[in-house]
């Protein structure tokens, strides 16, 4: 992955022509930064201008980003407290530089001493006047220099002193006569890993190889002076067109070429170039047409030959930290049309009655709904691990367990359960949950269309009457008990649908007990299901056909099913949520009741 993106520095260099100053310097963000203030310095005289920051003009301030506790590495700084930052990082960069002047040309010396009287001697001048003009100022602000008209990257001394102090910190720690881990070639000097991604790093001693030894850093990532240029470059570019949001998440899309054909090169760069970043879903035309800005930029890619491979980044920033949460390696193009080719599988299962699509889109954030937090009262997600490892696995085609995913998925189903059961007389509150055992279902589904979802020994037993359903929504539902219970949650959802109808409130639902039934709870509900059927007149010779059917399954089950209660209680919330399909077959298709639209 690392050599794909000093890969992808490079090509942009070279696309670029752009030098090495260039890479060095840091753009400085117009919208979080739109003022600039210059101490401008002319014949031993100073004052301080104004001007706009443009962001793409912003190199000729001359900006890179020091330690947070250090001056930055030219005088140019971002104002945060001007207190701190005027002494901290404005002047502080003059004493390092004075105070290390054996380690610069005299003449360069002289030149920035001369500066630093002037500055010295008005220092307080200065800093009045930076302060009147801050505060009639809103917005972020940067203070820098302007010498005899110049700004910094047009003096060569200032230049000079920013190339040699930022090439003294990347070779901190450093060997001679190396080989390079990125490139894989002997060079002259490799340094210890790459300012380019600030995951990598040396401050613990049990980081480093070589006994612990600071010195011996460089051990651990040996990189050169040329690849540390491409990968600062290829991090700038992932950061300015390959970032994409992800259900919560930010990921880098970093494409490697592994055969090197120039035209696919250009074509799949061309389309990560083009890509819109940050979109979000937010309005429902966006939803509409496309499963998430990610595969909107995925969809594309899938028409590619397969000499491209995509490595998908996911980090979490932590002030200035980086912390990697997730690396997807080695998906390609073939594997994305085959997950798209199972998302359209799933979608034409769940066809819409109204809408520009004929059916309901199925899109990666139908898993993302079981995976966010484990408890509504959390600020932040605590289930990124478990939603990353699922999409790590559609995409590399890794397998899923079917008992793992029903535990999230029951956790979700019983929170809109048990609010319709403290709610009783308010019956609309089962859209809801019509709503999230369908995401339940359509993620089943999309696993094994991928032949991704294990669900352990089957045991295959037709029905006589509704292997269709089993066929189209049942791929759990490989063992005579799973489809007993499918068929008793149908018959159950039947008598709770005449409930709400003849009472307007679904009291059987506290026979269900939360949907953590167990196998004995299973055996007692069918006949308590048909008693009250009865009592309503409403067990007929249809009804009577569909428990003869789970009482056949339930006697080929047998006892002692190897099935957790998630499991157990999801394949009937299966069955609860497709009754319409049973009553299909049973009475001839009827005009199914409207779902409305999910949010």
């Amino acid at each position: 992955m690392i050599t794909a993106v000093q890969e992808l520095g490079k090509w942009v260099l070279q696309q670029e022509s752009k030098e090495t100053l260039d890479v060095l310097i840091e753009p400085i963000s117009e919208t979080n930064y739109p003022h600039v203030f210059l101490v401008e310095i002319e014949n031993d005289q100073w004052k301080v201008e104004m001007e706009e920051c443009e962001e793409g003009e912003s190199h000729k301030y001359l900006y890179r980003r020091g330690a947070s506790n250090g001056p930055n590495f030219s005088p140019t700084t971002i104002v945060t407290d001007l207190a701190k930052t005027f002494d901290k990082k404005f002047m502080a960069w003059f004493d390092k530089v004075i105070k290390q002047k054996a380690n610069f040309s005299e003449p360069d010396i002289s030149y920035i001493q001369n500066i630093y009287n002037i500055i010295h001697k008005n220092r307080d001048d200065i800093y009045r006047t930076l302060e009147t003009k801050l505060s009639e100022t809103n917005g972020g602000c940067v203070l820098t220099l302007k010498i005899n008209g110049h700004y910094l990257k047009e003096d060569p001394v200032f230049v000079s002193l920013f190339t040699r102090l930022v090439q003294e910190k990347d070779s901190e720690v450093s060997a001679k006569d190396q080989v390079c881990s990125v490139c894989g070639h002997r060079q002259d000097v490799v340094m210890a890993g790459s300012p380019a991604f600030k995951f990598y790093t040396n401050d613990k001693p049990g980081f480093i190889s070589g006994e612990f030894d600071k010195e011996l850093a460089w051990r651990n990532h040996p990189v050169c002076m040329d690849c540390n240029l491409c990968l600062q470059e290829g991090k700038r570019f992932l950061e300015n067109r390959l970032k994409f949001r992800f259900y919560g998440l930010e990921y880098h899309l970093i494409p490697e070429f592994i055969f090197g054909e120039p035209d696919t090169r250009d074509e799949v760069t061309e389309i990560l170039r083009s890509g819109n970043k940050y979109k979000t879903l937010h309005s429902q035309q966006q939803i509409e047409n496309s499963l998430a800005d990610e595969e909107d930029i995925l969809d594309a890619l899938q028409e590619a030959d397969d000499d491209v491979l995509f490595h998908l980044l996911f980090l979490r920033k932590v002030q200035s930290a980086e912390r990697i949460l997730m690396v997807v390696e080695d998906v390609i193009p073939s594997r994305l049309r085959k997950i798209f080719e199972a998302k359209k599988q799933v979608e034409q299962r769940f066809p819409l009655q109204e809408g520009p699509s004929p059916y309901r889109r199925y899109h990666l954030g139908r898993i993302r709904t079981f995976f966010n937090k484990s408890d509504d009262n959390k600020r932040q997600s605590d289930l990124d691990k478990y939603f990353l490892e699922i999409t790590s696995a559609v995409f590399r085609g890794q397998p899923l367990d079917i008992r793992f995913l029903t535990r999230f998925f029951m956790q979700e189903i019983r929170k809109h359960v048990a609010g319709t059961s403290e709610r009783e007389g308010e019956g609309s509150d089962t859209d809801k949950i019509f709503h999230v055992v369908r995401d339940a279902l359509m993620n089943v589904i999309f696993f094994d269309e991928l032949k991704i979802l294990e669900t352990g020994e089957g045991n295959f037993v037709p029905s006589k009457h509704f292997e269709g359903i089993f066929e189209l929504y049942g791929p759990h539902l490989d063992r005579p008990e799973k489809k007993a219970l499918f068929l008793l949650g149908a018959l159950t959802q039947m008598l709770l649908k005449k409930q709400q109808y003849e009472r307007n409130s679904q009291p059987f639902l506290k026979q269900l007990k939360g949907l953590k039934m167990q196998e004995k709870d299973f055996h007692g509900l069918l006949p308590k299901v048909q008693d009250k059927l009865q009592q309503y007149n409403a067990f007929d010779a249809k009804k009577q056909l569909l428990a003869e059917e789970i009482s056949d399954f339930f006697l080929r089950a047998g006892t002692g099913w190897k099935l957790s209660v998630d499991e157990m209680n999801f394949c009937f919330v299966s069955g609860m949520n497709l009754v319409h399909h049973i009553e299909n077959i049973l009475y001839g298709k009827r005009e199914e009741t409207t779902e409305g639209e999910e949010k």
